[in-house]
């Protein structure tokens, strides 16, 4: 009974100093303004921004509008007029929603850097590239273009591709649009 005792003190003792040593990494949910709210490798992946309810109202408006060119004005035109507004509905949803959601390039480390330029908010080193303080989001964006409302975030190395493709399809989802209505 006493050789059971002791093993299983020994095995207890195991596990509490296994446990001790694992070390499960905490993630920041808050940078400045902007939420994350998917992490990858330690780095933000899906963030949103401070100005999300325009976000959300752009999402309900670009499905309103992908619904009625499909199910009301395309499905009346023939199956190819049909599968090509869905196809390119979906392009335009798909491209807006990356851009909204994806990682404008927030800068997540705060170290010190001494002889170089920093962020008097966030003293992060300017020499990282393009480094610029957005006042909207209270955040340093890498790559910074600009702060857009209507995505909800910045525009930066991280989702400037994104909104690029995003910006291509806003006119040529409006101009078939009105050719498929006009049809």
């Amino acid at each position: 009974m006493q050789e059971l005792t002791s093993i299983r003190q020994t095995t207890d003792d195991d596990i509490n100093t296994t446990s001790q040593s694992i070390q499960i990494p905490v993630f920041k949910r808050h940078f400045g303004n902007s939420l994350t709210l998917l992490y990858i490798r330690g780095e933000p992946l899906i963030t949103v921004g401070p100005h999300w309810p325009l976000t959300l109202c752009m999402i309900v408006t670009f499905g309103a509008a992908s619904y009625f060119l499909i199910f009301q004005i395309a499905i009346s035109k023939g199956l190819y007029v049909y599968y090509f507004s869905i196809f390119v509905a979906a392009l335009q949803m798909f491209s807006y929603l990356i851009t909204a959601l994806k990682n404008p390039g927030i800068v997540t480390s705060s170290r010190e850097y001494k002889g170089v330029l920093q962020c008097i908010v966030c003293n992060n080193p300017r020499d990282l590239g393009v480094l610029y303080h957005c006042e909207d989001c209270d955040v340093c964006i890498q790559g910074f273009d600009h702060h857009c409302p209507w995505t909800g975030k910045c525009i930066g190395r991280g989702n400037i591709n994104a909104f690029y493709i995003f910006v291509t399809m806003i006119p040529i989802y409006i101009v078939y649009f009105i050719i498929v209505s006009l049809l």
